[in-house]
């Protein structure tokens, strides 16, 4: 048997070691943010604005900074800030998606900054150069109005693959999120054409075109028209179909195999005029505190260890995403994809 001053030293051993592995999930604790009381941090938002605020509401909370934030259509974003419009007006680039992102960075909009936990998220979800970092992840998915579907469609197949979609069946009952606004629209169009070939992939969307009822400038909107029940049928992400049906509706969602995806990250602009909110912000954000509170809101799939809850981390896992997808090459080939598109809209 163990003497009572070795069971003691085991037992603080013990616990040392589960403080230790406590916190390797969060390394950068809310509690050590500054005093910001008298800053404001604004923030140019490309997701649902209850994304937003709770972030920026905890933030206040922590550290008594006041928030100003714009909302726009991601693609709309990047072209703002790419040409300058509104460089240097807003501190922080949050939502969207990789390729709009990467955008920024190929144009010398973003500034690099090392968040001090960014270690303990996957390298897939950062940045190589340090410009970005994401904060969860979001897969392509098939909408379908469920209770539509059972009345109106019964013994016709559910669509299962993209290709399936160009059914004459389906005609004026898609609704799409369109690429020349929307980061959804744009990562199907380029996941499309990265999987497809350009030439098939123009001449597939053509073809699709002509099944869709409506392109929405947002990509959450067509979740909730298909929710609704105003279409039947929609490609956006997973994540914004689960936001519908936890409000109620009825709403099924089919993940094709290899499907396109992308990550929702935050980025810190070139130029801009609170670096230390900026900052301690952007700090916040890889918190498992703020993770948590975010994924109530977003329900994708959290990048921040300890965050995802075991049924949506295993369901997540179970979805088999691109591994061919670039998101690089997703912003590289954005002007010239956008002028082919023309044509077609």
């Amino acid at each position: 048997m163990l003497s009572k001053r070795k069971s003691i030293l085991l037992i603080f051993i013990l616990l040392m070691i589960c403080i230790i592995n406590g916190c390797s999930n969060n390394i950068f604790s809310s509690k050590e943010l500054p005093n910001l009381k008298n800053d404001n941090l604004v923030v140019y938002v490309a997701f649902n604005e209850d994304e937003a605020k709770v972030l920026l509401d905890g933030f206040k909370e922590k550290t008594g900074c006041n928030y100003t934030f714009l909302r726009y259509p991601t693609e709309q974003l990047a072209d703002k800030i790419k040409n300058r419009q509104i460089l240097g007006e807003a501190d922080i680039f949050l939502g969207g998606t990789a390729d709009a992102v990467e955008l920024l960075k190929m144009n010398n909009c973003l500034e690099r900054y090392a968040i001090n936990s960014s270690n303990e998220i996957p390298m897939q979800y950062i940045d190589s150069d340090g410009y970005w970092i994401g904060l969860y992840v979001e897969a392509l998915s098939i909408g379908i109005n469920e209770d539509r579907w059972n009345k109106e469609f019964q013994g016709i197949k559910k669509p299962k693959t993209i290709e399936d979609l160009v059914n004459p069946k389906f005609k004026g009952e898609i609704v799409l999120a369109d690429p020349r606004t929307s980061g959804t629209g744009y990562t199907f169009l380029s996941y499309l054409v990265q999987s497809m070939g350009k030439d098939n992939a123009l001449k597939f969307f053509k073809k699709l075109k002509n099944n869709v009822g409506q392109f929405t400038d947002s990509g959450f909107t067509p979740a909730k028209k298909v929710g609704m029940g105003e279409y039947l049928i929609t490609v956006n992400f997973i994540n914004q179909q689960l936001i519908v049906r936890n409000s109620g509706f009825n709403i099924e969602s089919i993940v094709p195999e290899n499907t396109g995806w992308t990550i929702c990250p935050i980025a810190k602009i070139k130029n801009s005029k609170n670096d230390k909110a900026s900052e301690a912000f952007m700090n916040y954000c890889v918190t498992k505190e703020a993770g948590i509170s975010l994924k109530d809101f977003s329900m994708g799939f959290s990048t921040i260890p300890g965050v995802n809850y075991p049924n949506i981390e295993k369901a997540f896992t179970s979805y088999k995403l691109s591994k061919e997808y670039d998101f690089k090459k997703a912003a590289k080939d954005r002007e010239e994809l956008l002028k082919d598109l023309e044509e077609i809209m």
